[in-house]
C-alpha cells in the first residue's frame, strides 16, 4: 500500500513546481547541465526498488560492520567538506506564486541521495556497539539522529530533491540544506579542533602505558630481540569477520602460544593491538620481545607464530606478515643491546611502540579499560620484577 501511494505521488505533476522548471547541475568537467523537472512512473518504480534495498540495508548480518565502516569514512569526508564551505547543497528560484522554477545542485548537493544520507545507519543493531566514531563522523550521525532530523525518513533523501508532499512540508532539498546548517552549528559548538587534540592526547597516554610494560621487560635483560608481526585475514574474506569473531580467534591464538614450550623459555613478553581498516578489516599488530641470549633470528619464531595463527583461523583465511624483513620497518626491530647501543631502544620506542599507539582510525574499536583494543602478553611462569636496571625514562611522541 505504501509503495502504491508513493508511486501515485511521484507519477502525478506537482502543484509546487512551475511548468518548464529546470534542474541544473555541473558534471565532473564543471560543465553546466540542465533538464526539465518532471517525474514519471519509471522513476517512481526505481525509487521503490531503491527503498526496498535500503530497508534491508540495516540487517544484523555478518558484514553489517563493514557497511557501518564505509559510512563512517564517508561521514567524515562529508562533514569536512561542509566545514570547508559556507554554501548549501542547493539553490532555488521561484515565481510570484512561489512555484519552483529553477533548482541548482551545488557541490555539497552531490551527497543528496547517497547511501550515507538515504540509507539506514545501522545504529539500531548490535553491530554498532563495539565501535565508536571519530569526532567528525560522530557529529554527522548525532545531527542526523537528533530529534530535529529523526522525523525525516531515509525516503526523504532518496527521492528527487524537488519532492514535496504538501504545503506544510519543505522540499526535500530544503531539508538537506537545513541539515548542512545544523552540522556546521554542532561542529562549531563542539570545537572539533579541541576534540582532535584529545584524540592525539589519547594516543600519547596509550604510548606511555605501553612503555611501562617495555621497561618491565627490560629490567633484567640487557639484550632483547624484537620481532614485529601483523596478523590478517585474507582480503576477500575479511569483510565477513566480525569483531567478536576476530577477538575469539585472537584469544585462541594467545592460549596456544602460552602452551608452547619455547615461549616459556625464550619469550620475555609482548604487546598487541586490535585495529580495523577498510581494506584489511579487523587485524592485529604484535611486538614480541625475546631473550636476546636465546634468540638472534626472526625466521624460526615467525614460522611458529604464523603456523599458530593459520591454524586458529579456519578455511585458510588467515595470513601473517613479519616486519623484520621490510626495509622501511627494520628500524626498531631485531637485537636491542642497551649497554652497547642504547640509541636502538629510542628508535624502538618511536618507530615500533609509537606505531602501536598511533591515533585512531575513522572507525574505532571501543576501549573497555584498554583491554579490548590493546594488551600485553607475559608467558606463563614468568614474573616481572622491580630489580635490575630499567632503561632511563624519556618523553617521546608516538610516530
Amino acid at each position: 500500500m505504501e509503495s502504491m501511494a508513493l508511486s501515485e505521488q511521484i507519477g502525478r505533476s506537482s502543484p509546487f513546481i512551475a511548468p518548464g522548471a529546470r534542474y541544473i547541475w555541473f558534471n565532473n568537467d564543471h560543465h553546466r547541465r540542465s533538464e526539465t523537472i518532471h517525474a514519471d512512473i519509471a522513476a517512481a518504480h526505481q525509487l521503490i526498488r531503491n527503498t526496498v534495498v535500503d530497508m534491508r540495508d540495516g540487517e544484523a548480518d555478518g558484514t553489517a560492520w563493514h557497511l557501518l565502516a564505509s559510512r563512517a569514512i564517508e561521514a567524515e569526508n562529508f562533514v569536512r567538506e561542509i566545514l570547508a564551505s559556507d554554501d548549501g547543497g542547493f539553490e532555488d528560484r521561484r515565481d510570484e506564486q512561489g512555484l519552483l522554477t529553477e533548482l541548482t545542485r551545488l557541490p555539497l548537493g552531490e551527497y543528496f541521495g547517497k547511501t550515507l544520507m538515504a540509507g539506514k545507519y545501522l545504529t539500531d543493531i548490535e553491530t554498532v556497539e563495539p565501535y565508536r566514531f571519530r569526532p567528525l563522523a560522530q557529529v554527522f550521525f548525532d545531527v542526523r539522529h537528533s530529534e530535529q532530523f529523526d522525523q525525516y525518513s531515509f525516503q526523504d533523501f532518496k527521492s528527487p530533491p524537488w519532492l514535496r508532499s504538501n504545503e506544510a512540508e519543505p522540499f526535500a532539498f530544503e531539508k538537506f540544506n537545513k541539515l548542512l546548517g545544523a552540522v556546521r552549528t554542532v561542529a562549531r559548538a563542539r570545537k572539533l579542533d579541541q576534540l582532535e587534540k584529545w584524540n592525539t592526547s589519547q594516543a600519547k597516554q596509550r604510548f606511555k602505558a605501553m612503555m611501562r610494560h617495555v621497561h618491565k621487560y627490560f629490567r633484567k635483560r640487557r639484550r632483547i630481540f624484537v620481532i614485529r608481526m601483523d596478523l590478517y585475514y585474507r582480503e576477500e574474506l575479511a569483510v565477513g569477520v566480525s569483531i567478536d569473531l576476530a577477538k575469539a580467534h585472537h584469544a585462541l591464538l594467545v592460549n596456544r602460544l602460552r602452551a608452547l614450550t619455547h615461549v616459556r623459555t625464550d619469550l620475555v613478553g609482548g604487546i598487541w593491538k586490535l585495529e580495523w581498516t577498510q581494506r584489511k578489516g579487523h587485524h592485529f599488530h604484535w611486538v614480541f620481545m625475546f631473550d636476546g641470549s636465546r634468540v638472534q633470528d626472526a625466521q624460526t619464531w615467525f614460522e611458529r607464530i604464523d603456523a599458530q595463527w593459520c591454524n586458529v583461523v579456519p578455511e585458510d583465511a588467515g595470513y601473517t606478515h613479519c616486519g623484520n624483513y621490510d626495509k622501511h620497518r627494520q628500524i626498531g626491530t631485531g637485537m636491542i643491546h642497551l649497554d652497547n647501543d642504547p640509541e636502538t631502544l629510542e628508535i624502538f620506542e618511536e618507530k615500533v611502540i609509537g606505531y602501536l599507539a598511533k591515533k585512531d582510525q575513522a572507525l574505532c574499536v571501543k576501549a573497555a579499560g584498554g583491554s579490548d583494543t590493546w594488551g600485553t602478553f607475559t608467558p606463563a611462569g614468568k614474573r616481572t620484577s622491580n630489580a635490575g636496571r630499567p632503561p632511563k625514562p624519556r618523553m617521546c611522541t608516538p610516530a
